[in-house]
C-alpha cells in the first residue's frame, strides 16, 4: 500500500519536474532573446551556451537558470521514487 503511494507520488513529481524545468528553460530563452538574438540562437543550438550566458550575465539569468535546475532535481527525484527504469 505504502509502496504504491510512493510510486504514484514519484510519477507525479516526475511529470511536475519536466513541466517546471521546461517552463523555466523557456523563460531563460526569453531572457537571452531580450539580451541579444545571437545569445538566443547560441543557447538554443549550442550545448552549454546557457552556462556561458549564466556566467557572463549572472544577474539576469540566475532565477530562470536556478529554477530550471530545481525542476531537473524534481524530475530525478521523481524517477528515483517511482522506480522508473529499475529492473
Amino acid at each position: 500500500m505504502f509502496g504504491a503511494m510512493i510510486t504514484i507520488f514519484g510519477g507525479m513529481l516526475f511529470l511536475a519536474g519536466i513541466i517546471f524545468s521546461v517552463y523555466w528553460q523557456v523563460r531563460l530563452l526569453v531572457v537571452t532573446y531580450k539580451y541579444s538574438l545571437w545569445w538566443f540562437l547560441g543557447c538554443l543550438l549550442v550545448p552549454f551556451a546557457d552556462w556561458a550566458f549564466l556566467l557572463l550575465h549572472f544577474k539576469i539569468a540566475r532565477k530562470p537558470f536556478g529554477m530550471s535546475l530545481i525542476g531537473l532535481a524534481m524530475f530525478f527525484l521523481g524517477v528515483w521514487m517511482a522506480g522508473i527504469g529499475a529492473q
